[in-house]
């Protein structure tokens, strides 16, 4: 790692997966490296980038190539003391104990914050301890699964907006319950169902199984099953791709162009931590 602007970019998965070696993040970023990550992370809507070792403040510097930060308030006991904007996803408690419902958390097909009304247009998640097996992330690829679709669903969602609210989806499981005050801070909200990317123009299907429980003006005897049909499709094992963290790997993801959950099939007699920000689109 001399030269901190000579890195690597490799292709895991063409047109969705890309890998990057050879940078050292904690070090001064450059403009040159700012503009080829940000060029890499267009082109590769999953970026993972190896051997990394960043403290919470070298998050936030990473982050900030991309955009501004979007701060969950209904998870405070899972956020840095200094650094509100990076949270730590792990399966221990306050007291170093096994916590099973948090090893659960995000482990339900989702994009993350379309509850809110603005989404966050990244997510980037720092493995800092990874259990031998099973403590991966998997992704879906949005722009292939609307490539994809049927005609008649192609033309049934065609300028239709749909109803998101945390949880309110079909999917189960994935989330820890907020309390009736937080409840209230994400009233429901209403997002287009393709989104555009603004660089490319390249659409993708912005529904998910999580927080998407109806579309505006359709009844709900109609849209329960129209979004039954794009959930399913959107599935298409061929439109994914399993993360098997190794230590120092930071994985960045396009929320507008893609689905994730947790994998949580290890042994809760190892520790899974990894330090988590929520990105803002760039202004």
């Amino acid at each position: 790692m001399s030269d901190p602007d000579d890195f690597a970019l490799n292709s895991i998965l063409d047109g969705f997966v890309g890998e990057v070696t050879g940078l050292d993040l904690s070090a001064d970023i450059s403009a040159n490296t700012k503009a080829r990550l940000i060029a890499a992370h267009g082109a590769y809507p999953v970026l993972a980038i190896r051997e990394q070792s960043l403290d919470p403040a070298g998050m936030k510097r990473f982050g900030e190539i991309f955009g501004g930060f979007d701060i969950d308030h209904h998870v405070p006991q899972y956020q840095d003391k200094t650094h509100p904007e990076v949270v730590y996803l792990t399966n221990r408690d306050a007291k170093g104990d096994p916590d099973k419902a948090s090893a659960e958390r995000g482990a339900a097909w989702h994009a993350d914050s379309t509850f809110k009304e603005h989404p966050c247009a990244h997510t980037a998640l720092h493995a800092l301890e990874i259990p031998a097996k099973g403590a991966g992330t998997h992704f879906a690829n949005m722009v292939r699964a609307y490539e994809t679709l049927p005609a008649d669903l192609k033309t049934a969602i065609e300028g239709r907006r749909a109803k998101h609210k945390f949880g309110a989806g079909p999917a189960e499981g994935g989330i820890i319950p907020m309390t009736d005050e937080q409840e209230e801070i994400y009233p429901p909200v209403i997002h287009p169902m393709v989104r555009a990317d603004p660089a490319t123009g390249s659409k993708a299907l912005y529904v998910n199984p999580l927080h998407v429980y109806g579309i505006v003006d359709m009844d709900q005897a109609e849209a329960a099953p129209l979004l039954t049909r794009l959930f399913e499709h959107a599935l298409d094992p061929t439109f994914q791709y399993l993360h098997d963290y190794r230590v120092g790997d930071l994985v960045i993801w396009d929320q507008r162009r893609t689905w994730h959950k947790a994998e949580a099939a290890y042994s809760m007699d190892e520790t899974r931590r990894l330090m988590r920000i929520k990105i803002s689109a760039a202004a």
